[in-house]
């Protein structure tokens, strides 16, 4: 049992150090592409830089949860409080309301929703864009998969917990698929659906709730698994954090992608270049 434990921390601490590491890296993408934003073509000049620095942030932070959870200080001080107030108010009405999120928002919702939101881009001719979001959708995937296999942080205990899980803890993929299906979901519509134009008010109401229903499902999502006893409060906040890292990330490759290939869109009823 030694043993056991003492591997687990080593591979949470050798977890923090990789994250760092990568989040050094995309922050110093970053100024990188800001002494170069002369030779980048269209948005992607500013859009990627941008990208890439809050992608960084993001990581950062989450190295900062790992390192916690590695040194065990986030359970005593922030998971163990958290959960039992969590238990301690919990209600039939939100017991309904958090199984019914956790049921919905899972990662093949979530993610399948982004999945859906790809093949729309497809159809309207945004196909760099549309591509990118597949592949985010899969990183994602990837990503849960393998932090969990590293870090192998256990569940909290089975008494406190209100549905069946078998995996590991760290982070919630129910989190990061939220932040990062639901978030590519947003800009896809809000790239379709136009500010200007007819009916300005009227779009801008549609992209205005838009951003909000997806903020609000996003975060819901992730507080129905600590609420059901089946997720850490630093496994929710890892989650979110490294979904947005890869939300941002795709938001960039998208720009680079678009900038450099060219799209076709069908709803501006303007003849399509010849690709050569």
């Amino acid at each position: 049992m030694r043993g056991r434990v003492e591997v687990a921390v080593t591979a949470g601490w050798w977890v923090v150090t990789a994250t760092a590491v990568v989040a050094l890296l995309l922050l110093l993408g970053a100024l990188a592409c800001l002494t170069r934003r002369g030779s980048m073509p269209g948005r992607s000049a500013t859009t990627l830089p941008a990208a890439l620095g809050v992608a960084g942030m993001l990581v950062a932070l989450a190295a900062g949860v790992f390192a916690l959870v590695a040194d065990d200080e986030a359970l005593d001080r922030t998971d163990q409080p958290v959960l039992g107030w969590l238990v301690a108010h919990r209600t039939p009405g939100w017991t309904g309301v958090a199984e019914a999120a956790s049921l919905y928002g899972g990662t093949v919702g979530t993610g399948g929703l982004a999945v859906v939101s790809a093949l729309v881009l497809w159809l309207r001719g945004r196909r760099g864009r549309a591509v990118v979001w597949i592949g985010a959708v899969l990183v994602g995937s990837l990503t849960i998969r393998g932090l969990k296999g590293l870090v192998e942080r256990p569940r909290p205990p089975l008494v406190t917990r209100l549905t069946v899980e078998t995996s590991t803890s760290l982070p919630s993929g129910h989190s990061l698929m939220a932040v990062l299906g639901l978030g590519l979901t947003v800009i896809a519509v809000l790239a379709l659906v136009p500010g200007d134009g007819a009916h300005r008010h009227r779009r801008a109401a549609v992209r205005a709730a838009t951003v909000l229903g997806g903020a609000v499902l996003a975060l819901g999502i992730g507080l129905s698994r600590a609420y059901l006893g089946v997720h850490w409060t630093t496994d929710v906040l890892a989650g979110w954090l490294l979904g947005g890292a890869l939300l941002a990330l795709a938001v960039g490759t998208a720009a680079v992608v678009e900038g450099r290939t060219p799209e076709i869109h069908s709803s501006e009823g303007v003849p399509a270049s010849p690709l050569r």
